[in-house]
């Protein structure tokens, strides 16, 4: 009857300790996309996730689903109630959410092949010359989660009645300024590159760029596993994959490179 006790209970020991390990080595490596202020919406959005899904799964050999958001409140409850496995994440949802959902960067995204990005505030030709003599509202497509403001101004302090605030249509926000609706927009460096030769823009002048400033990073949430590795082996090497190349197109960048020293 003991010995009868003493393996049963060595049975119950094992049958637990291989539930853990299930649990710290998922079988899936489900992803999400957190990019509030971009254009689109979740259903638009999800046959480009499905595409980048099956790339990941018959490269990993592991089942891979997605999901996008580009608002701000959706995604934050999405993480609440879901453990996906990495994502991408907009500067500033990551600045603003790291710490409260694990996030580990792993990689980094190179919108027009570029390693860093710029964040230029533009008001109407004839309006102040200076950022902070701006009165009114400055819109722009990064500028919805808190630490928005201290990503945009760094170390330079900001005085004045200049109000930030998110927006998922900038280009749109261009016209308003140039019609004296709007005081001014905020746009990164691949929405500046789209305008900065039109006929909109000459209406326009830059009264203030930020330092150079990491792109959306590909992270992992919590600690970095093998799973975590094998990711970041497959997302560097698709800008050399030929197979890739569309999907790459879809996410709107030039392939991933090496994870920000600035966010690690």
């Amino acid at each position: 009857m003991f010995k009868k006790v003493i393996l049963l209970t060595l049975f119950l020991m094992l049958s637990v300790g291989s539930a853990m390990g299930a649990v710290d080595q998922p079988n899936s490596l489900d992803f999400v996309i957190l990019e509030p202020g971009q254009p689109g919406t979740s259903s638009d959005a999800q046959p480009v996730m499905d595409s980048l899904a099956e790339y990941i799964s018959e490269k990993i050999g592991k089942p891979v689903s997605g999901i996008y958001f580009n608002e701000l409140e959706p995604a934050l409850k999405y993480l609440e109630e879901n453990k996906p496995a990495w994502g991408i994440s907009g500067l500033t949802f990551f600045k603003s959410y790291a710490d409260k959902f694990i996030m580990n960067p792993i990689a980094s995204t190179l919108p027009q092949g570029l390693d860093k990005d710029i964040w230029r505030v533009l008001v109407a030709a004839e309006g102040p010359d200076l950022v902070n003599e701006i009165k009114g509202t400055v819109f722009g497509s990064m500028l919805y989660t808190p630490e928005a403001r201290k990503i945009l101004f760094g170390e330079n302090v900001v005085d004045g009645p200049l109000v930030i605030e998110g927006t998922s249509r900038p280009l749109r926000m261009i016209r308003k300024v140039n019609r004296g609706k709007a005081a001014g927009v905020c746009l990164n460096a691949v929405q500046y590159s789209v305008v900065n030769s039109g006929e909109q823009f000459s209406g326009m002048k830059v009264v203030y760029e930020s330092g150079n400033l990491p792109n959306s990073p590909v992270v992992w949430f919590g600690n970095i596993n093998d799973d975590a590795f094998k990711l970041q082996g497959i997302l560097l090497d698709m800008k050399d994959d030929p197979a890739a190349a569309n999907l790459l197109k879809l996410l709107l960048t030039s392939g991933f490179g090496p994870a920000d020293k600035e966010l690690q």
